[in-house]
């Protein structure tokens, strides 16, 4: 039986709104990343058991777009939720539109949601607004109150195994993914260097491509990130790569790509890129353990680095390895 804590709260407050309230033992900067950062999304908003996140794409910033697909596992359905963010205050609130692929109430809703630091507790409050009571109505009797019960349940043993592994030295990624991609587009320069130049051509080559996108309007559209296409340790064979919006114009070294979509091992590696080798060296063993057979090549995307915060503990690095198809 799915166990509501007393702090789970659903209400009506106006005929168009459902509210949803609960409170969780953990920090709200914790909250706020579970609510934001898709490698922790999709290992919560999960709704009843049987269902994966194999799609879950998270720009968040005003004007940014999300994306989630879900899967049955049992038959194969699948159901998908697309919308913008309006506002994203960080640690405070999020406010984005919603719609799914196959709308079973009218129109878009947009849903507000705010994390309350209490002391020992976050208040996390998501409010929903329909574009009617009608569609209001259908969404309450489709099971909604089950499924985010099922979710929050599953969102706080995820937040008490973080924050226990934070107290004991928790390892340098987190527990990995598999998952589907989406394509995309890119604009990137080749490089095949010797390994010891990477420090020096990084940030050159980054600059040029970033001058050309916003040149021509078409980025970036989310964090960098390096396709690395040999795994030779004296030589580096590797792309430098921004997701753009339309393809670039080629300018100097910048030209376009498209990215394929593949089916990868995911994780992310927490801390300073002089030890990133070692978040590989835990993610190859988590996957020779787990018999999966990687491709020649492998993504690194910086999603939080040294222009978002000085502090090298808070970088996040999402590692990727390409896997046969399933």
């Amino acid at each position: 039986m799915l166990f509501y804590p007393e702090s789970f709260k659903v209400s009506t407050p106006s005929d168009r709104e459902v509210q949803i309230v609960r409170d969780f033992q953990a920090p709200r900067s914790l909250l706020f990343d579970a609510f934001t950062k898709p490698e922790l999304v999709r290992r919560w908003l999960l709704g009843p058991d049987g269902w994966t996140m194999p799609v879950c794409e998270i720009d968040l910033r005003a004007g940014g777009a999300y994306r989630y697909v879900w899967k049955n596992e049992r038959n194969g359905n699948q159901m998908g939720l697309s919308g913008t963010f309006r506002e994203a205050v960080r640690h405070e609130r999020v406010v984005a539109t919603e719609k799914f692929d196959e709308s079973w109430y009218p129109g878009e809703a947009v849903t507000t949601t705010t994390f309350e630091d209490r002391g020992e507790t976050t208040r996390v409050t998501v409010i929903v607004l329909y574009e009617s009571k009608e569609a209001r109505d259908t969404a309450t009797r489709s099971g909604m109150e089950r499924g985010m019960a099922a979710g929050y349940s599953r969102l706080e043993d995820l937040l008490q195994s973080m924050l226990e592994n934070k107290m004991k030295g928790a390892p340098l990624i987190e527990v990995p993914v598999i998952t589907e991609t989406t394509a995309r587009l890119a604009a990137a320069i080749h490089l095949t260097i010797p390994r010891s130049q990477i420090r020096s051509v990084m940030g050159p080559g980054l600059n040029e491509i970033m001058t050309a996108v916003r040149a021509q309007g078409i980025g970036p559209t989310g964090p960098w990130f390096t396709h690395h296409l040999k795994m030779d340790p004296a030589t580096f064979d590797f792309e430098i790569c921004v997701p753009v919006s339309a393809p670039v114009t080629p300018v100097g070294r910048v030209v376009s790509r498209e990215i394929p979509a593949i089916r990868v091992a995911r994780t992310v590696y927490r801390g300073p890129y002089e030890q990133l080798a070692n978040g590989w060296e835990e993610f190859g063993a988590w996957m020779a353990t787990n018999r999966h057979v990687p491709g020649p090549d492998l993504y690194e995307c910086y999603t939080v680095g040294p222009e978002s915060s000085p502090d090298p503990a808070a970088w996040r690095t999402e590692l990727s390895r390409p896997l046969p198809p399933g």
